[in-house]
């Protein structure tokens, strides 16, 4: 089902406005947000590997699920991973101030076609793409929004 363009609109906002959260290795945590660079810890986790994406299962294409929903499709991502042995922090990823919370993962060591589709299969409307040399960038995987999108410089699709 294609989204008018104003809740296409409403969305990209919103998600320009979340705080994208990853637990890292050791104890301490750390912050991804669109159009920015990552943390030095970040990138340092990603290493050799050039980039990391962050994705969720949750909610696909917006849809609210309940938390058992959500839960279970959290943990059939996390044994894709296991089973395509990459790695991954657990995240989560927050507007501040707001209530809603939606668990991700942060992965490297995957192509990103292979996440693509992951994100594909999922239902997700978009990941975040995470390199070590630029800032964050939106990645949309959904075909239907990328007429509707101002193409800038926080933006990608998939099939870039």
């Amino acid at each position: 089902m294609t989204q008018p363009p104003p809740r296409i609109a409403e969305l990209l906002a919103l998600y320009r406005r979340t705080h994208y959260d990853v637990a890292l290795p050791g104890g301490d945590s750390a912050t991804l947000r669109i159009g920015e660079p990552p943390p030095p810890a970040v990138t340092a986790w990603i290493g050799g590997d050039g980039y990391a994406v962050y994705l969720t299962a949750c909610n696909p294409r917006s849809e609210v699920l309940t938390t058992d929903d959500n839960e279970a499709r959290m943990a059939d991502l996390r044994r894709r991973l296991y089973v395509a042995g990459t790695r991954w922090l657990e995240g989560s990823a927050a507007i501040p101030g707001q209530p809603w919370r939606e668990p991700s993962v942060l992965v490297a060591g995957l192509p990103l076609r292979r996440i693509d589709a992951l994100a594909r299969s999922f239902g997700q409307n978009a990941s975040l793409h995470v390199r070590t040399d630029a800032p964050a960038r939106l990645r949309l995987h959904r075909s239907d929004w990328r007429g509707l999108v101002q193409a800038d410089d926080a933006l990608e699709s998939d099939d870039d």
